[in-house]
């Protein structure tokens, strides 16, 4: 009798414990979803406000040529990708999707160390303009990129009528 009394008394504490662990595990999953759901999350602030002018800042493409942060008579398309962020990975075929649907100028900027940016260099060139910079590179600086991927649509006059990280933000814009 007092074998069963110990086993019943085990299989109890068993069962507690058992159900105390589980509980946490039910917490910290819902503390993880969160973070995730933040994640996917849409970042308004991502690139400037709407209706700031934006400075004049020139880069160089990878092909040689020469870009500007502000096109005169033109609006353009700023787009920011960062090596190694999968959310850059999915938007990169949004962003030459809409730059190809709305026939507005577009730079993509990608922030990487020259080796690194092979892959989204050659993804991006042949539809847009590209300059690869390092982190808090003077495109990115002028822009105030706080996170990536992002994007800026700026007017003729070099004001920024939309940003974000998503193109959801962007206006179905028609380059006059």
């Amino acid at each position: 009798m007092l074998y069963l009394t110990v086993a019943v008394t085990v299989a109890i504490a068993a069962t507690a414990l058992n159900l105390l662990l589980t509980f946490g595990v039910i917490r910290k999953l819902k503390v993880h979803d969160a973070k995730l759901a933040d994640r996917n999350a849409v970042i308004q602030e991502a690139t400037l406000p709407p209706g700031t002018s934006v400075p004049a800042v020139s880069a160089t493409t990878v092909g040689g040529g020469a870009v500007s942060s502000v096109r005169p008579g033109s609006a353009q398309l700023i787009g920011f990708f960062s090596v190694g962020c999968g959310a850059c990975d999915d938007r990169i075929p949004e962003f030459v999707a809409y730059q190809q649907r709305t026939g507005v100028a577009a730079v993509a900027v990608v922030v990487a160390g020259a080796d690194d940016s092979g892959p989204y260099v050659a993804r991006l060139s042949p539809h847009v303009d590209v300059v690869v910079e390092p982190e808090r590179g003077p495109l990115a600086t002028v822009f105030a990129v706080t996170s990536f991927p992002a994007l800026c649509l700026v007017d003729a006059q070099g004001v920024v009528v939309a940003g974000g990280n998503a193109f959801p933000e962007l206006p179905e814009f028609v380059p006059a």
